[in-house]
Parts: structure tokens; sequence; C-alpha cells
């Protein structure tokens, strides 16, 4: 079989060349590509940006790619997943043992594993995925929507840590694929989409998939600072982290999505004075996955994210197109 692998630490170009084919193992299920999602962390794997302080720990050779729908085409022993079923799942290797995998937080597993980062991933024709990481998409959710599956978990999962209520006024900063896909997590609410002045792209779109109202940074600053109950921060700048702390409004909360690569500033006084809170999300949990499908297949107007379809084969092009930000979301296929 084919695969995209990278076979050495730093800034290595991956190949799509020759592999044997994986044979699953107990509670393992094999699967056949059908969609695979390019993003910016495959894009820093390629660069070489994740060595051993990054929280990741590949061993070369690696297969790249996180993001999948896949159909099964064998089983391991104790995988209860029907041969032929089309499914999406998660990228997590977890233990399901510790404390955090029994509480329901597996994203925090000391056991975690990511595919493509830190082991064998699915830019390949044939990969392997444990069957409890898998979900059955429903024929009518088509490959199109079914591979934003995996960062929708991350927007989704976002969503519910901010634990809103009804008339919360809410902002996402950063309208990058994360931050568009958090906008389609909150179907049904007034969201207000900030980006930067050179945005204007993502914004359109922004608009397009809904959004109550959009602005650049400056003029929400101008016009919104201290408005917002939620603001979901999906930019990954220090800098955006920053500006999210000043749109937000007395009793708010801010959901940090993004990873920026420094240190943001902010008054800890003023989140003391104004009672605010800033939590973490990353990622999901496996228990993400339950409502994933269902939530995805409500928000049809997210396909349109998918700006280009192009075969794995030509990689090259591919990661130009995100490296270029010429694509949205690039869908690979055999």
């Amino acid at each position: 079989m084919k695969a995209l692998i990278k076979t050495a630490p730093g800034a290595t170009a991956p190949a799509w060349t020759d592999r044997e084919v994986p044979r699953p193992g107990p509670e393992e299920v094999q699967l056949e590509l059908v969609a695979a999602g390019l993003c910016h962390t495959d894009l820093g794997m390629v660069h070489g940006a994740y060595g051993p302080d990054s929280g990741y720990s590949p061993r070369f050779p690696l297969v790249l790619g996180h993001e999948y729908v896949g159909r099964v085409t064998e089983t391991g022993a104790g995988a209860a997943v029907p041969v032929g079923s089309r499914v999406a799942g998660s990228a997590h290797l977890t233990c399901g043992r510790c404390t955090w995998c029994a509480r329901g937080r597996s994203m925090l597993c000391d056991r975690r594993r990511v595919l493509g980062l830190d082991v064998d991933g699915v830019f390949a024709e044939r990969f392997l995925v444990p069957a409890r990481n898998l979900t059955v998409l429903p024929s009518g959710l088509p490959d199109r929507l079914a591979v934003l599956a995996e960062p929708f978990a991350v927007a989704a999962h976002a969503v519910d840590v901010a634990r809103l209520d009804p008339g919360d006024d809410v902002c996402i900063l950063g309208p990058g694929t994360v931050g568009l896909l958090t906008l389609g997590a909150l179907t049904g609410r007034k969201v207000t989409v900030v980006g930067r002045a050179g945005d204007t792209t993502q914004l359109t779109r922004a608009r397009e998939l809904g959004a109550a109202e959009i602005a650049t940074e400056e003029e929400a600053l101008e016009s919104s600072r201290g408005r917002f109950d939620v603001v979901f921060e999906t930019a990954g700048t220090a800098a955006a982290v920053s500006t999210a702390t000043e749109l937000l409004g007395r009793g708010g909360r801010l959901v940090c999505v993004g990873l920026p690569a420094e240190a943001a500033r902010f008054s800890s006084a003023q989140l003391a004075w104004n009672e605010q809170a800033i939590l973490g999300s990353r990622a999901y949990d496996l228990s993400t996955w339950d409502s994933l499908p269902t939530r995805l297949h409500a928000a049809p107007a997210l396909e349109s994210i998918v700006t280009h379809h192009v075969p794995l084969a030509d990689h090259e092009r591919a990661l130009d197109l995100v490296e270029s930000r010429q694509a949205t979301k690039v869908l690979l296929h055999l």
C-alpha cells in the first residue's frame, strides 16, 4: 500500500511511498481511507516543529495525518464495528484506565498519544484505529462535511466547556478553521466573529455561516470593549488572548482554544475586579464523539469550509495551499 511518510525529524519533506499493510490487533480496526483533513499541525510536523519539548514524541519513519473518514475493512478480536461501516473518530490513543479517562477527560491521559504525531497516522491507503475511538456516520452525512469531524470535535468540546447560558452574548476571536467550526457548533445563537484586519475572506465566510456580526480587532475594541459574556479565543496568538480579555464583560468567561507559542499579557486585577474566568479547552474527550454526528449534521453550511480536494499523491500542492492560506480546508483523498 501507499502512505505519506516522514522519514526523519526536522524540516524533511514527506514522501508518498510503499509500506506494508497494517493488520489490526485486539480491539483494533483497519480502515480504508475515504477522506482526510489537512491542518496546520500536519504542516508543523513537516517543518519539524514538534520535538521532545512540544508535548509530542514522534518516532520516524512516521505516517502523517490525524483527521479522517474511513471505511472498515478488517477488525481485530473484540472490535465490534461492522465491516463496511463508514466511520470517523478520535485521533487520541488513551489508556481508558487512569483517573482522567475515568472522569471523562481523556485528553489529559498521561499515556495519551496522537495519530500522525506520536504514532502512525491516517494519510495512507489503510490505517489502524482502536474501535472505541470510532463513531459510525449516518448515510446522509456527506464526506465533505464528515471530514471536518475531528476539528469540529475540538470546537464542540470548547462549547461544552463554556457552559453557556441562554442569553449569553458570545464572541469568537479568530476566524480560522477552528473558529468557523466553533461558530457551527453554536447553531441558533447570536455570535460576533472578530479577526485581524487582513482576515477579510475569513470574516466574510463567517458572515455566510451565520455570524450575527463581524469585526476587525480594532473595530471590536473600539465598539465592544467589555461587552461579551463569553469569548472563544481560537486565533492561537498571545496578542489574541490579551484582546479577548479586553472584550470580556463583567462575570464573563474566556475559553482558550488556541495554543499560542508565547505567553500572553493581561491584567489579573481586571479579572478579579470583574470576577471573570479563563478556561482552557484541550481538544476533546472520547465521549464528545457520542453527540458529534448529530451536531455536525445540524450545521450543513460548514461543508463550505472545505475549499479544495487534492489527491494524497499530490501532497506538495496540498501543503502549499494550507501554508499560503489559499485554502480554508483541504480534503485529501486517494
